[in-house]
């Protein structure tokens, strides 16, 4: 039973299921137990403890590392530097997990993998904690405070669904609440973009908890393969019939060379399927899926020991990254989906009212990608009154308001029109005299509509 518990728990992350099951908790306790006899931490280590160090480290590594082979190479590389005293006079415990990280580094690049000092994490994971609730709470509260990695949720112009994630925090009740009205709100858009360029690591079952909300049957996304267990782990998705008409609404991804871990999965796995079309750079490739183990001394290391494999593929972005189906510079991905978006529903249109409405809504979208700027005479330039309509500058900001209405700033799209600040249901254009000053006013309605409008000041 316990074995069974390991197995399929250590494919998240301890921290993922600390508080699911106590079993796991004793059984970590029991596996590593033999590294809790922690040595000196007074730096540089004795020969004794760094010994023990790199024999923790390199008995981790043979035993759970995803890639047997380069396991193997990774251990023979570690006890020759040891062997040679690369290790005996380092007097700081981070520089020391730096200089492990990067031999381990030089003979398999897996930027998964990495050491660290870290006598709290250690405590942790071996279970030396005295109020594992209090721990669990606090480490609740972070999660909170990062809104469990959904950084930002919006409707942008043309009712463009636009959601960016910085990380996949652990699935439970309440990241789960925070998913799902966060997908729930773009559920009327016309498209969804999913901005990752920034985004990293993090849960499986997140990721997993995201995709299911595109798809209306059961789906097979994604297996991770462990190597210690000789097991594999399959990911389906879970529909629900509440997700609405999420599973019909075009989807778009941004990556950016930061792209990694989790992140990338979500990308692959959507691709892989045809369920979305990544735009941006190719990621940084970590495939792997890791967990932190106990090493001697307040020392800890972070071990891919799965490997994600796609049943759509056969294989997965591991050091290869995942590629874009339109590759373009980062900073130019978010504009460049939405204009793919655009094109896609110009060719859908059925009149020449959505034509028009389409029309306006790009041209908005284009002018917050392009901003422009006029100087103070220009903007005072088109002060004055124009029938109802009032033009007023103050501060760097031009002002429109109609007779009984409220004031709104106005931002450039071009040398002589303007949208409206916090509202995209009207512009306005001014029109010049054969002398050069500002003498009508033109107000254009989303639905077509245009009120003209003399200067009568």
């Amino acid at each position: 039973m316990l074995k069974y518990i390991f197995k399929k728990l250590d494919a998240i992350n301890f921290y993922n299921r600390i508080v699911s099951n106590t079993l796991f908790i004793i059984f970590s306790f029991m596996t590593v137990a033999t590294y809790s006899q922690v040595a000196s931490n007074v730096f540089p280590l004795s020969p004794l403890a760094t010994k023990t160090l790199v024999d923790s480290l390199t008995n981790q590594i043979i035993k759970y590392y995803v890639n047997k082979e380069a396991a193997i190479k990774m251990n023979s590389y570690i006890k020759k530097r040891y062997k040679e005293g690369h290790y005996n006079n380092i007097k700081d415990p981070h520089a020391l997990a730096g200089a492990l990280t990067s031999d381990i580094l030089f003979i398999n690049h897996d930027e998964h993998f990495h050491m660290e000092y870290n006598p709290q994490m250690t405590d942790e994971l071996l279970g030396n904690i005295e109020d594992v609730p209090k721990m669990v709470a606090e480490k609740l509260r972070l999660e909170k405070e990062k809104n469990f990695g959904f950084k930002k949720v919006e409707i942008i112009s043309g009712n463009i669904g636009y959601l960016e994630l910085s990380g996949f925090s652990r699935l439970n009740k309440f990241s789960k609440t925070t998913a799902d009205a966060a997908l729930k709100l773009l559920s009327n858009s016309r498209a969804i973009i999913i901005d990752l360029r920034y985004g990293v690591g993090g849960s499986p079952d997140m990721v997993n908890h995201i995709i299911s909300h595109f798809f209306k049957s059961p789906t097979h996304v994604i297996d991770i393969y462990i190597r210690s267990e000789n097991a594999t782990l399959p990911y389906w998705t879970v529909p629900d019939s509440s997700y609405g008409v999420l599973t019909e609404i075009p989807l778009y991804i941004l990556t950016s060379y930061k792209t990694f871990s989790a992140a990338e999965g979500l990308s692959y796995e959507l691709q892989a399927l045809k369920r979305a079309t990544i735009v941006g750079e190719t990621t940084r490739g970590g495939a792997h899926t890791v967990t932190y183990r106990p090493l001697s001394s307040g020392f800890i290391c972070d071990i891919p020991f799965g490997r994600a494999i796609s049943p759509i593929t056969k294989r997965n972005w591991e050091k290869i990254g995942v590629i874009p189906d339109i590759k373009v510079p980062a900073d130019r991905a978010l504009e460049i989906a939405e204009t793919k978006i655009f094109e896609e529903a110009f060719d859908k249109a059925k009149d020449s009212l959505e034509i028009k409405r389409l029309k306006w809504q790009l041209e908005l979208v284009q002018s917050v990608n392009h901003p422009i700027q006029l100087d103070t005479s220009t903007f005072k330039g088109f002060t004055g009154l124009f029938g109802a309509y009032a033009i007023s500058y103050n501060t760097g900001v031009l002002y429109y308001q109609k007779t009984g209405k409220a004031k709104f700033p106005l931002i450039p799209m071009t040398s002589s029109m303007m949208r409206v600040k916090g509202n995209d249901t009207f512009t306005v254009e001014f029109f010049k005299n054969f002398i050069g000053k500002i003498n009508r006013i033109a107000t254009r309605y989303d639905d077509g509509r245009v009120e003209y409008a003399e200067r009568t000041d």
